[in-house]
Formats: C-alpha cells, structure tokens, sequence
C-alpha cells in the first residue's frame, strides 16, 4: 500500500473527490433514464390494452363526474349517447397533426342521463373553417384522456391551449378529470371524414432512446474510474522508476576545452578517466610522451 501513498497527497485526492461527484452523477442521470424507459413501456402497454379495446359504457370507468380516470384506463374507448352543444364549440390551438400546426375542434357533449363531457372532434388547419357539430341525438365512440391543466393559460375567445375541462363552456355538471377524442367514422384515405375534419393520429408507439443513454451513462461512469485507476498506476510506476536511480558504475570524463578548441580528440584509455585528449599527430605514442606533449603545446 506504500506503493500508492501518493494517492493521499492533495492533489489525488481532488482528483478521487471530482471522480465521485462525476460517477455519481452518471448513475444518478442512467437511473432516471432507466426510469423513463420503464415508464414509457407502461405507457405503450397501455395504448397496446386500449386502444382497440371494445366500447364500454363511461359509468364503468367513472362513478362520477370528479372522478379521476385510472391511468390503466386511459386510451380506453367509451360509447357516449347525447347531442353536441355547438354553441360552445372552443378551438385547442398549437396542435400537430402530419407535421402541420392547426387545431382541435373540442366540443362539450351533453350525455343522454344529464352529464357533460369534452369532446375533440377532430383537427383542422384553419381556425376559420369550423365544420358545423351534428345535430340531433348522436351515438359515438371516444377514447377517454387525462384532462390537461389550462389554470394559468391566458387565451384569446373562443380558444384554449389545455383541454381543460373546467375552461370550457357549456360544461355544467360535466366530468371535471378526463376528455374523449373521438373516433370518426368513415374516414378517407387522406385522413378527412368529409367535411373538413382530419382524425386524430394514433398515439406514438415508439419506445425512445432511454434504453440506449441509460447503458451509455453507466459507460461513462465506469470509463472514468478505469482511466484514473491507470492514471495512478503509471504514476506509481514512474515514481519507483525515479527511487531506483541510475544504474551500473558512473563513469566520469575530464575534458580539456582549450584541448578540443585546437583540434584534440577524445579516445579511450587516457588516465582522464576511461578517455583522453588526443591530437591527430600523437597516434602512436605512448600515454606519458603524448601527455608531455600536449602539456607542452598548451603551455
């Protein structure tokens, strides 16, 4: 372990402080989308349940107009008896249906036993071409929605944002928690019933990317621990490099500038060491001629 006592020093442990807080926060963020990925399976189970189910009679699924609906239920088709109170007819604007921005024609619809409930009938491009609500008795079919919350919208007349019940018109005595889209009935090929209504697309059945960035957020956390544990065992190597030393016998050489400054080389065997000076005229002499030579001729 003395091995990794620099790993105690002030600098490593900023290092190991920073690599928690950033592994941390990679498992917190793969959490939350391991979360959302559960979460949207739940949802797609549901429209898979629902969607296509049979009509059931709206009392099975609400005891009472302030009931809320089970988030089981949602998606879950109601058939509905009663007349449509055209002269509440709002428009929910900000709605996307075939990438194009329009609206949704909501209705309140007054239901056979005094109920009232918030009806999309369809949507439209055009705020000024409202297709006229039946009149009469109707029987239809509707696919009950949590109501959304439009508290705080500020709207202009005659237009909402949220489709919230309790911001529409004409709804006394109506269901305060849910709205129905409803499904049109002969429907053309480019989506249209015929009188200016598009259907409401099929809700989305994609799962999304969770799966993906909760696996790619465990990545970066484990990647992270692995390149600061070999951070700390190349610095513990470089540092036991660095205790060791040179090794072998040092060997020191005495040079003579003024010696090489006149043409002298180094050659092996000189008594400077395992070198010495020479000069190209003394090959051949032996070591006390040639260093009486030389000191002669840099006296």
């Amino acid at each position: 372990m003395a091995r990794y006592s620099f790993l105690l020093s002030a600098r490593w442990l900023k290092y190991m402080a920073m690599t928690v807080i950033v592994v941390i926060a990679c498992v917190v963020l793969a959490l939350w989308q391991k979360d959302r990925q559960e979460q949207r399976s739940a949802e797609i189970a549901t429209i898979e349940a629902n969607y296509s189910a049979e009509p059931v009679d709206v009392e099975e699924l609400l005891d009472s107009t302030s009931a809320t609906l089970d988030p089981g239920d949602e998606w879950r088709p109601v058939a509905l008896t009663g007349e449509y109170r055209a002269e509440d007819t709002v428009l929910a604007r900000n709605r996307t249906v075939n990438d194009r921005t329009g609206f949704y024609v909501v209705v309140p619809f007054r239901l056979e036993t005094g109920e009232t409930i918030a009806l999309v009938r369809g949507w439209i491009p055009d705020a000024e071409a409202v297709p006229a609500a039946p009149s009469g008795v109707q029987t239809v079919t509707a696919r009950l929605r949590p109501a959304q919350d439009g508290s705080d919208d500020r709207n202009p007349e005659g237009m909402i944002r949220a489709i919230d019940p309790e911001r529409i018109p004409g709804m006394d005595e109506g269901y305060a928690q849910v709205y129905g889209e409803v499904a049109l009935d002969d429907v053309r090929p480019d989506g249209t019933d015929g009188q200016g209504l598009t259907a409401l697309p099929e809700p989305d059945r994609n799962p999304g990317n969770h799966l993906s960035y909760m696996l790619q957020w465990f990545t970066f956390g484990v990647m992270i621990i692995i390149a600061v544990a070999i951070s700390a065992r190349r610095e513990r190597a470089a540092a036991a490099e660095a205790s060791q030393g040179p090794a072998g016998e040092v060997e020191y050489v005495v040079v003579d500038k003024a010696a090489l400054a006149a043409g002298a080389k180094i050659r092996p065997g000189s008594r400077y060491g395992r070198h010495r000076l020479g000069a190209p005229v003394v090959h051949g002499r032996d070591e006390a001629d040639e260093d009486a030579l030389l000191d002669d001729r840099f006296r």
